[in-house]
């Protein structure tokens, strides 16, 4: 799958998924962080799922009716290990929504909440 990963998600985080064989491009890998708006575009121009802790994204897509190809918001875990772990098996139990374009909401708990 192809991600584009938030300046917020732990390198960790993204060194595992690419391990898993996933296509992320990371924010923060780069040089200037361009803002929510031009990296949800990104991704939407790239039909890339946006990986992020930041809750401003709810609010774009449910707020402004921003398109988008995809989003996992996770709470912020405080391990990066325990993120990069629950990324995983969200990613892998919930493929096909994640195809489809769906929002996810990932707690703390491991708890999802989907939205189409």
């Amino acid at each position: 799958m192809q991600f584009l990963a938030d300046t917020n998600i732990t390198s960790h985080s993204v060194r595992a998924l690419r391990a898993l064989g996933h296509d992320v491009l990371y924010a923060a890998e780069r040089d200037v962080d361009q803002g929510d708006e031009a990296l949800l575009r990104e991704a939407v121009a790239q039909w890339r799922i946006v990986v992020t802790k930041d809750h401003d994204f709810g609010a774009l897509v449910f707020g402004q009716a921003l398109q988008h190809a995809g989003i996992i918001l996770i709470d912020d875990l405080g391990d990066p290990k325990a993120e990069a772990e629950l990324l995983a098996t969200v990613i892998e139990r919930h493929e096909a929504d994640l195809d489809a374009g769906a929002f996810l909401r990932v707690g703390a708990d491991g708890a999802v909440r989907l939205r189409p």
